[in-house]
């Protein structure tokens, strides 16, 4: 098995998508609109997405794994994390319930089918903010928005408002309902926020953006996904070598990593945490 391995992206079409984003060199087929990019490495539980949002996404929210179970959706929740990589000027993403917002007034709106967003907390988004949505935060990313996604390896998306967009998709108020009264019961214990630093650590994952401009080396415990997010670097591992471009992935196994950037580099490596 080798030490290094490019990951393939693998498009997703999504009724907000666009047709690519050229700067990581990806490009929708004619006709489809791709707003996801999935990578995915064999032994490591996560899911790695770049999101191109030329249209809002739904409103929705995620359970956490004992609320999945519960509601037989599957045996895991979801978990994320967003770095943002670009956004247009005026885009936003919305990020938990506004302070006085119930769960029963939030979800009368949402079955009305107006009035949603203006009941949830609006964060502009900027280039390099990290951001972490715990299972049970209501969100949506706005148009505009470019978007590296680290999450469990699990899809599990509860939508409960989709912009009255034609032809209509599913909602899912009832398990959304159970969800929220749950979260609010038993929160993770890290709400959404911006990081500050340029790192961030959750139960099912750690994430860390790492800047350079000359060669370091970087001991793995355990097999990561990194992502070149701006700039061109060689990675080496043991006897293998990889150069990779913006926008590519690579599987990197244990060991001692050295990352030779070609000038100023922009990086993000993540690695799937053991859980008890």
């Amino acid at each position: 098995m080798s030490a290094l391995t490019r990951l393939e992206r693998s498009p997703r079409s999504r009724p907000w998508g666009g047709d690519g984003i050229a700067g990581f060199g990806l490009h929708s087929p004619a006709g489809e609109r791709i707003g996801e990019w999935w990578v995915q490495a064999p032994g490591i539980p996560l899911l790695v997405k770049l999101l191109d949002a030329r249209e809002d996404l739904s409103i929705q929210l995620h359970p956490d794994d004992a609320t999945a179970r519960a509601l037989k959706l599957g045996p895991h929740g979801k978990t994320e994390a967003w770095y943002v990589l670009d956004a247009t000027p005026g885009s936003r993403i919305l990020l938990g319930l506004r302070e006085g917002v119930t769960v029963d007034a939030f979800l009368a709106a949402a079955e009305r089918g107006s009035g949603v967003d203006a009941l949830l907390n609006e964060v502009t988004p900027l280039r390099g903010q990290l951001l972490f949505i715990p299972p049970g935060t209501i969100h949506a990313i706005g148009a505009g928005c470019t978007l590296l996604e680290v999450q469990q390896d699990s899809d599990l998306t509860l939508r409960v408002y989709d912009w009255n967009r034609q032809p209509p998709r599913p909602l899912h108020l009832t398990q959304a309902r159970t969800v929220l009264e749950r979260a609010a019961r038993d929160p993770m214990g890290v709400g959404p926020c911006v990081m500050l630093t340029r790192s961030l650590t959750c139960p099912y994952f750690d994430l860390e953006v790492v800047h350079g401009t000359h060669a370091s080396t970087f001991t793995l415990g355990s097999d990561e996904i990194w992502f070149v997010a701006s700039g061109q670097a060689e990675f080496a591992l043991g006897r293998d070598a990889l150069v990779l471009q913006a926008g590519e992935f690579v599987h990197a196994s244990r060991g001692a990593l050295t990352v030779r950037p070609t000038g100023a580099t922009e990086l993000i490596r993540t690695r799937a945490r053991a859980m008890s």
